[in-house]
Formats: structure tokens, sequence, C-alpha cells
């Protein structure tokens, strides 16, 4: 009798720790489901590693507005500019929380060639939400300049070695692309050191400089109608601009057998790679709130009033374009130091 009781008190208790073990199960998964359902319930960070009105700038703070409504919360930008990008890319890595509520609004091909340039971060660092946006490099004038062509100014570089100036960002097709040229050419400039696109064109249009390279689509929206286009590096007309002159028909035309790459500056979305890894549903959250904020109509037609042309392009194809685009950079690193 006594052995019977006990059988029975013991099944009763281990019954009873298994109810009381499925309902801890059940109220952690639900706290989980929560709190990846909830997310964002705080102000998220857009970093920009540039100085404020330059395009990247521009873009996004308009494409904050955008996710902050898809997300139901307020997304701030903060330029953290210095070092071509590096500055804002390395304060990132080191200091800011990996749970997804900072991320960077990043350039190429700047980040690319501060890795090639021995920055305190690699690719792999990072993970990559999805590509924005893609404008060809270009040579820019002020409209009052008296270099009415490519020919007129490399002229002028030719009889005047080291006489001419250019603004530039540090480690961008802004430098490379004008080296390329010079160095083409056998020619010699000097380059001035600026933080960001705005901070180009407002030298380039106050005399601080003779030219400029910069994209195309964010100069026609920064100071489309104060600047001259020269040439474009690109192989085939810009579409929404087929006047500009390719580089290489260019230099052809002057009597020289080049065959210079066409670059062009990239923007994309990027996060530490740990947010990924350890917030799966949150970085997936995060994606498809950018696919829906970048391809929302208001925000396209944003972009077109301002000349960019803005797109979105998943996270596996970003990240494939963005690790091919390193082979040209090393192609050209000794530019990059």
């Amino acid at each position: 009798m006594e052995r019977k009781c006990w059988a029975k008190v013991t099944g009763l208790l281990t019954a009873g720790v298994l109810l009381l073990s499925a309902c801890g199960g059940t109220q952690e998964g639900s706290s989980e489901e929560t709190s990846a359902s909830s997310w964002p319930d705080e102000e998220l960070t857009m970093i920009v590693p540039f100085g404020a009105g330059g395009s990247a700038d521009r873009q996004a703070r308009a494409l904050a507005t955008y996710l902050g409504e898809e997300l139901d919360t307020s997304v701030v930008v903060e330029n953290r500019e210095g070092g071509g990008g590096a500055v804002g890319t390395t304060s990132h890595k080191q200091s800011d929380p990996s749970d997804g509520t900072y991320f960077i609004y990043q350039s190429h091909p700047h980040f690319e060639a501060s890795i090639v340039r021995e920055a305190d971060y690699e690719f792999e660092d990072f993970d990559y939400l999805g590509l924005t946006h893609e404008s060809p490099i270009t040579i820019w004038v002020d409209e009052s300049s008296e270099y009415e062509t490519l020919d007129d100014l490399l002229t002028e570089v030719e009889n005047n070695p080291g006489g001419l100036s250019y603004a530039m960002i540090s480690a961008s097709w802004s430098d490379i692309a004008v080296k390329m040229v010079m160095d083409e050419l056998g020619l010699d400039v000097r380059a001035v050191p600026y933080d960001g696109g705005g901070d180009m064109r407002t030298a380039l249009m106050g005399g601080e400089v003779d030219f400029i390279a910069s994209d195309v689509e964010g100069t026609l929206a920064g100071a489309g109608e104060d600047l001259r286009p020269l040439a474009i590096f690109s192989d085939e007309p810009y579409e929404h601009a087929e006047d500009i002159p390719l580089i290489n028909q260019e230099l052809e035309d002057m009597g020289h057998d080049t065959d210079l790459p066409g670059v062009s500056n990239m923007r994309f979305i990027q996060v530490k790679s740990e947010f990924k890894e350890e917030y799966p549903e949150r970085y997936e959250l995060l994606e498809e709130a950018l696919e829906a904020s970048v391809t929302n109509e208001e925000f396209i037609e944003w972009g077109q009033d301002q000349d960019m042309y803005l797109s979105w392009t998943g996270s596996d194809e970003t990240r494939n374009q963005l690790s091919e685009t390193i082979d040209v950079i090393y192609e050209y690193e000794e530019l990059f130091q």
C-alpha cells in the first residue's frame, strides 16, 4: 500500500515538474517572439561617414523619413566625417551596439579603399543590407570657367605643371579618377582634400580649386546649373544626360590611346556582422523595411526631382557586387595610398 501511494505521489510530482517546465518554455518563447515583433522600440541612428550637404547625406536624410514611417519609430541621421569615411566606419565598429539601432549609409569606393589602406576593419566585419544608388564619376568645372572642354583643361594642366588644383575626398573616385588620367598622360595637378561632396562643389564654385571629379547624379542634384561637365567615366552615354562626353573618347580625340575603366560612386546600407548573427529576426525586418522605403514611389520621385535615380538591390547581390569592386581597387592600389 505504501509503495502504491509513493508511486502515485512521484507521478504527480513528475507531472507537475513537466507542466511547470512547459509553462516556463512557453513564456520564454513568447518573450522572444514579443521582443522581435516589438522591435524597434527606440530611436534608430543612421550614420553618414561624411559631412552634411553631400549627396550621401541628402539621400540618407530623405530615406530616414520613409524608413521611420515603415518601422514606426524615429530615424535620425548622424554625420561622422573624416578620413574619407574611415573615421565614421571605425567609430561604428568600435563603439556602437550590434543590436541594429545603429547602421551606416555607406559609400563605395571609400569603404573598400580604406580597407586597402589598412583601416581598423575588414570587409567581413560587416553585412550589407542593400544597394540604393549608383552614379558614374564625371569631371566638372565651374559654369563660368574658361575651360570649355576636357582638352582645354588638360592643355592648361600640361602648360602649367602643378599650377591647377582639384577638390577631392581621400580614398575616393573623386581623387583616384583624376590620378588615373594624370598618371596616364604624365601630368601634374594639386589635390586639395575635403570631407564631402557638398564641400567640394562649394570649393569649386567659390574659386578655391579649378575642377573636381564627382558622381554625375549627386553633382547635378547639388549644383547642376552652376557647374559644367567635361567628361564622364563610362563606356556608354549616361542615360539621363547623354550629351556628357565619354572620357576615353575625349582622350582618343586628343590623340591618346587610353582604356580607363568606368567608375561610379555607390551607396549602400551596412551593419555590423554581429547584428545578423545575434538578431536574425531584426535583420530581416530591417532589410524588408529598407526595401519598402527605397522602392517607395515618393522617395523615388524625390530622387528624380534631385536628379538622383534611386533603386534597390538586395543583400546577396550587393555583397557580390561590392566584393568584385575590390578587385578594381586593388588594380589601382598604388593610387589609393
